[in-house]
């Protein structure tokens, strides 16, 4: 009996820590995580098309925020400081990105994109006054902004007075 309570004894016993083999199923998994995002991380156009889709989505609430405010809306782009405002029709800041922050390297301007979509611009807007304004109706200026880092540029705006909102990007001989 007592050989029994010592066997008995001996199975009780906890073991704390990993198998090797959960050691290796771990491994392995972030060696795959790794693989896929690093090559993500260091692609330059991932800031510009972020930055670019952040306005996109910008002019469109923006718009929409005309509507259901049955005012007029608009966005004040400042390309020396490299920021845009969205202003409530009453005047009110609604919104400041700074693209320094948000978004390091990427600047206004059509970098190496030629024959710009829009009419001639300076620093990168080509919206009069460096201002889209959406009416109540959700109409707005027809211009584009222009995003560039590097290689890569966007254009994002509007196309025409119906206050459809665009993002193409240059792909080195074309804008799509």
């Amino acid at each position: 009996m007592e050989s029994m309570g010592k066997i008995k004894k001996g199975f009780g016993k906890r073991q704390s820590g990993f198998s090797l083999m959960e050691l290796m199923v771990v491994i392995a998994i972030i060696s795959i995580m790794s693989a896929i995002s690093i090559p993500m991380l260091l692609n330059p156009d991932n800031n510009v098309r972020k930055a670019a889709r952040e306005l996109m989505g910008d002019m469109q609430k923006t718009k929409m925020s005309a509507i259901r405010a049955n005012e007029s809306w608009s966005i004040v782009f400042n390309t020396a400081a490299n920021t845009y405002q969205i202003f409530s029709g009453a005047g009110v800041l609604q919104k400041t990105v700074d693209l320094n922050s948000s978004a390091p390297g990427v600047r206004f301007g059509n970098g190496v994109a030629v024959n710009p979509i829009g009419a001639t611009f300076s620093g990168g807007v080509s919206y009069t006054g460096d201002t889209l304004s959406f009416n109540p109706r959700g109409t707005g200026d027809a211009g584009y902004v222009y995003l560039f880092y590097r290689d890569s540029t966007y254009a994002i705006g509007t196309r025409s007075t119906g206050g459809l909102v665009r993002i193409q990007r240059w792909t080195g001989g074309a804008w799509r």
